[in-house]
């Protein structure tokens, strides 16, 4: 009986030392264990972060998002955190819409082109000259004037310029003005100011012209001069027969006759003299002389660029 005892008492402490045993291994089997998978994620998430971009890594079937161990978590993070890294650098290299550049940066050039010039300077402008065309039978009278750009660099035209008259000898000078031609007036042989430019670019030694035209007045014939009035009448003979006169009284009425005064001297025949002068100003450039032109108006165009 006592060596049964005894034996039973081993057993149990024996029983009691295993089970102390095994409990304190467990946790150690469990540490290794669990390293032993952490290691293996690691090594499995480092080949996927080795995919290129466009072929990401795969998930675990039924796996959902922010699932599984902490570690796959972290590294599901890092890869997603780095692909939209690399969608925000693809953005960035895509080429903006013109007109979005930052303020102060120029848009790039473009392949429209638009012509822009400054506008003539007068020493620009030069070579001018005026041509007149014969009258018709109402007295009517083209003309024109042309001004060359004589720079080497292309200029603007801005505005039509000037165009003045002068009345000569016996033209009347309250008579004589000079307006812009418009649709419907008198002088129908100038172009259609309607298909005027507003302004006109000039290439270096390229022209523009100034067109006119004199249109008399209607009540004074070709040229539009008044009529003058008629002349005085003869003065009346004397009553009576020429022998009833005495010698003596004809010769004292001889004697009261007043000098016959000095013939004034010719008025020289009426012409018009036209000036044109550019946009930009002083000097005139050119002249033109409509002769036998008394009173009347002068019509005129803006720059035009001739035709060739």
């Amino acid at each position: 009986m006592p060596a049964r005892r005894t034996r039973r008492r081993q057993a149990l402490v024996g029983a009691a030392a295993a089970l102390i045993l095994g409990g304190t291994a467990l946790p150690a089997v469990v540490h290794v264990a669990t390293t032993s998978d952490a290691v293996e994620d690691r090594h499995a998430n480092t080949a996927s972060s080795r995919h290129t971009p466009e072929e990401p890594a795969a998930e675990p079937d039924g796996v959902s998002d922010g699932g599984g161990r902490p570690e796959e978590g972290e590294a599901r993070n890092h890869d997603e955190k780095r692909e939209e890294r690399k969608e925000e650098g693809k953005k960035g290299n895509e080429p903006k819409p013109a007109g979005s550049s930052p303020a102060g940066i120029p848009p790039a050039p473009t392949n429209t082109f638009a012509a822009v010039s400054p506008t003539c300077d007068r020493d620009q402008l030069g070579k001018g000259s005026g041509t007149v065309g014969p009258a018709d039978r109402d007295g009517r009278v083209y003309g024109a004037f042309r001004v060359v750009n004589v720079s080497r660099a292309v200029c603007t035209v801005g505005g039509p310029g000037t165009v003045a008259a002068s009345p000569r000898g016996s033209a009347e000078s309250g008579r004589v003005s000079v307006v812009d031609h418009t649709p419907g007036d008198a002088a129908t042989g100038l172009p259609d100011p309607t298909s005027e430019p507003s302004e006109v670019i000039l290439q270096p030694g390229q022209a523009y012209e100034v067109k006119f035209a004199w249109i008399p007045a209607g009540d004074g014939g070709r040229n539009g001069c008044a009529k003058p009035g008629g002349g005085g009448s003869s003065p009346a003979p004397s009553a009576g027969g020429g022998a009833s006169a005495s010698p003596a009284g004809s010769s004292a009425a001889t004697q009261q006759q007043p000098a016959v005064p000095d013939s004034p001297p010719p008025t020289p025949p009426p012409s018009i003299v036209l000036s044109h002068t550019p946009d930009v100003g002083e000097p005139a450039i050119a002249d033109a002389k409509i002769d036998d032109a008394c009173a009347g108006t002068v019509y005129r165009t803006g720059p035009i660029v001739p035709p060739g």
